[in-house]
């Protein structure tokens, strides 16, 4: 069963993040049908985990160290695959609500996201998206997964990330069958040990990036 659940983690990785394209090699598989994503259920019927983090800086420099390609952004741990690129499906950047985007992992894995909500006024910033169309018999027990990036001003100048990731188990396969067990069993043997990890170490680099002095306001 853990090994089982720990496949999984090798198929579901994607930070959401509003940027710029990379280079690396990535094209659209053979055969690959870009399909509208499913709908998002209820918060209450998803699997969540949440991480936070403060950037000692104002919210356009915590914005701008995310403004790099996605493969540079994810910081993952040894044990997941990391993004060898994306191509876009739709025109323009990746961002907007409705823009879509096929990620290609290095398992040689694929994926689809789509951005649907990006909101931004002096005080925060918040971009929630949807994960789906894995091409990996690995991620059957998922239907899709939803993130969401809430970036809120502080008054002290600096900046608090809030990223919560949840996911829509299949009922019909194991261990979405096992209805709140296997909920339990998905949190506990991926969702708050390797995923958990790989959000904690992304927002420690945007956290080193913006305060490092590297960034700058391009807003």
């Amino acid at each position: 069963m853990a090994k089982f659940l720990f496949a999984i983690c090798a198929v579901v990785i994607s930070t959401g993040f509003y940027v710029r394209p990379g280079a690396a090699t990535c094209a659209r598989p053979p055969g690959f049908k870009d399909t509208p994503h499913p709908a998002v259920a209820p918060a209450d019927r998803l699997v969540s985990h949440s991480e936070d983090i403060i950037i000692d800086r104002p919210l356009a420099l915590a914005l701008s160290a995310a403004d790099k390609p996605l493969q540079n952004a994810l910081q993952h741990p040894n044990s997941l695959p990391g993004v060898a690129g994306e191509v876009s499906l739709t025109n323009g950047e990746f961002g907007m609500p409705g823009s879509r985007r096929l990620v290609c992992l290095s398992d040689g894995s694929t994926l689809e996201e789509q951005a649907l909500v990006r909101e931004q006024d002096s005080h925060s910033y918040r971009f929630r998206y949807v994960v789906w169309n894995y091409t990996t018999v690995k991620a059957r027990p998922i239907v899709y997964g939803v993130g969401e990036f809430l970036y809120s001003r502080l008054d002290d100048g600096s900046t608090r990330v809030h990223w919560t990731y949840a996911f829509e188990l299949n009922r019909h396969r194991f261990p979405g069958y096992l209805g709140s067990v296997g909920d339990f069993l998905f949190r506990v043997g991926f969702l708050d040990r390797q995923y958990a990890e790989m959000m904690r170490e992304t927002l420690k680099g945007l956290k080193t990036d913006a305060e490092s002095g590297k960034v700058v306001d391009r807003r």
